[in-house]
């Protein structure tokens, strides 16, 4: 049936459509959902309608109440699911919320598809990543929102206007991200999750293939999630010498490189497979 209306429904159909209040309500939502998952997974049948049924209604809330309200009286319950799939599915965002302020100081994000992030910054920002899926503590998440979002005072504007990256005063940054609405805090976390998936895309060589999901409800499932410093440490074969220079590296020029790099091996192992003269 969907939704029948002579005048124009605004829904959005992709993750980089969303407003950042869409974001922001979606991922409180979604982990709301996790959270009430973990402890009553026989419940779950009925937890995710109603997550359906919430998403729906803040996919639709760009409209008036009036289109809302119609949309809504429309659309049976058993199509929530068709209206959020996208939701439900990998999560593309790549299209960070705006800079704003904090106790009165502005904090500015990084470059949409974490274009401008060091091999330093994406390695931390990935292990806290990872540990706050792992452990859910909100520290993890307040500590992801204060590194990727900063203060200005960089030497070079056009790359980032963020000052340079330091994780040795994130502890003083941290405690102004507390009392932060996690609308915001979520919205940041599910966007750098997303720039994540796209590398993932973007260097299959690199990044391992996560094992197949094989639950049907794939909201309920935190994913599979290696932390990019174990890759880091095994391309210099843990050479300390190395590290420091390689963290400075963009991270899509080291990346893009060691793909290539990557794909090169298997392609001489393959030949040499197939050489004659290897299988005497």
């Amino acid at each position: 049936m969907g939704i029948n209306l002579s005048l124009t429904v605004k829904l959005p159909k992709s993750w980089n459509e969303l407003s950042e209040k869409q974001l922001g309500k979606i991922a409180v939502a979604i982990e709301h959902f996790r959270k009430f998952y973990e402890l009553y997974p026989k419940e779950s049948n009925t937890a995710i309608n109603r997550l359906y049924s919430r998403i729906c209604k803040i996919l639709l809330s760009s409209n008036n109440f009036l289109v809302q309200y119609i949309a809504l009286v429309q659309i049976p319950p058993e199509e929530y699911a068709d209206h959020v799939a996208f939701i439900n599915k990998e999560n593309t965002r790549t299209v960070f919320p705006q800079a704003f302020r904090i106790r009165g100081k502005k904090h500015f994000p990084p470059a949409n598809r974490i274009q401008n992030l060091s091999m330093e910054e994406f390695s931390f920002v990935d292990a806290l990543f990872f540990n706050w899926r792992l452990k859910n503590d909100a520290r993890y998440l307040d500590l992801i929102c204060a590194t990727l979002y900063r203060g200005s005072g960089s030497q070079n504007l056009d790359y980032d206007i963020r000052r340079p990256f330091n994780k040795v005063i994130l502890e003083k940054s941290i405690k102004k991200w507390i009392k932060v609405a996690p609308e915001k805090k979520l919205a940041i976390a599910y966007t750098f999750e997303g720039c994540r998936n796209e590398m993932v895309k973007l260097y299959p060589n690199v990044f391992p293939k996560p094992p197949k999901e094989t639950k049907k409800i794939k909201i309920q499932q935190k994913p599979q999630y290696t932390p990019f410093g174990q890759l880091l440490n095994f391309k210099i074969n843990f050479d300390p010498s190395k590290l420091e220079q390689t963290e400075r590296i963009n991270m899509h020029k080291f990346l893009s490189t060691y793909e290539n790099e990557l794909i090169n091996e298997k392609k001489t192992k393959k030949n040499a497979g197939t050489n004659p003269q290897n299988r005497r």
